[in-house]
């Protein structure tokens, strides 16, 4: 059985690990060769994401320490949902290589859609090709950092290996 003050200790626990993660990957941006030479480059977003990091643990440690929780009766955990994101994450690793970012990208887009709900695949499908067309395009061609095409489209516009 849990109680509140168990519930705040986790969530206090938890805002701490968000924000602890955060400051570990600015840390580690920081110590990246050639992190500090450009204002926009292979650091930007590295440097957002432990932003947000560490707001949301910050966000978190205050809620927990103001004495309020988000989830009263404990937090419940829809395991299909879990095994959805999870099968997808897998997939994407396993198709990377194969098919290249965007369309295994687009797959993930798909299948985290489905395990929030939506049962529109081919909405789903049309928006995870546009993002990932559009995060595609920007660190190719705006950050210069090579996303892979994929071995099928490599061999397609006749690539060498």
């Amino acid at each position: 059985m849990t109680t509140g003050r168990s519930l705040k200790l986790g969530e206090a626990g938890l805002g701490a690990a968000v924000l602890a993660l955060g400051g570990f990957i600015a840390f580690q941006t920081a110590q990246a060769p050639g992190a500090a030479n450009a204002v926009v480059g292979p650091a930007l977003f590295p440097y957002l994401i432990s932003a947000g990091l560490m707001a949301v643990g910050l966000a978190l440690l205050r809620e927990a320490l103001a004495g309020k929780i988000a989830h009263g009766g404990g937090i419940e955990l829809d395991g299909g949902a879990v095994a959805l994101v999870s099968g997808g994450l897998i997939a994407q690793l396993l198709l990377l290589e194969w098919l290249g970012f965007v369309p295994a990208s687009t797959v993930l887009f798909m299948i985290g859609a489905r395990a929030f709900g939506s049962r529109r695949p081919l909405v789903d499908a049309v928006l995870g090709l546009a993002l990932t067309g559009l995060a595609f395009t920007l660190f190719n061609y705006g950050l210069d950092l090579n996303l892979p095409l994929g071995s099928v489209f490599d061999s397609l516009a006749g690539a060498p290996d």
